[in-house]
């Protein structure tokens, strides 16, 4: 009896994990919460690899049915105010530690395309963002075509992974 138990619950497991079958659009597989495993940018030029919050993050992108999704990233190493009213130098830190914006989202084929509403960047909202996705698993991947990186100016390629947790 305890095998039967352990067999129904494994095969209950496996068929819970999302899998994109052959031919199928993955982008019609994004619904639900996915946690921010890591975001890289490569310089197109030189080919280097930066992280730019960081090895250690942690976060979530919620896309529901209806087309919104929401995103929040944070570096884990933030440093809490020393008091509980934060100093100038303070805000400016914790806010160079996040990334978080919403809005409304469509998919055309394997591409995702987010139409920012609001950004924690003021000149994001309006824009949109589109990233290459890809779905193994439980994991997404997604890479930008080549755009300007916010803090050096050069030409970089993004690529955001999240695992499904919901």
């Amino acid at each position: 009896m305890r095998i039967a138990t352990i067999i129904a619950a494994t095969t209950a497991f496996l068929l819970a994990i999302p899998v994109v079958a052959p031919g199928q659009n993955p982008a019609s597989n994004i619904v639900g919460v996915w946690k921010v495993m890591s975001i890289e940018t490569r310089e197109v030029q030189s080919g280097r690899v930066t992280r730019p919050l960081g090895d250690q993050l942690t976060g979530t992108f919620t896309f529901t049915r209806g087309g919104n999704f929401s995103g929040l990233v944070f570096r884990t190493d933030r440093k809490p105010p020393l008091a509980p009213n934060a100093t100038d130098a303070e805000r400016v830190a914790l806010f160079n530690s996040l990334v978080a914006y919403n809005g409304t989202y469509r998919t055309e084929g394997d591409k995702l395309v987010m139409k920012i509403e609001n950004s924690h960047i003021q000149s994001w909202n309006g824009t949109e963002r589109t990233l290459t996705i890809e779905i193994s698993g439980r994991r997404l991947t997604g890479r930008s075509a080549p755009l300007k990186a916010a803090s050096t100016g050069l030409d970089v390629v993004a690529e955001n992974v999240w695992e499904r947790l919901e």
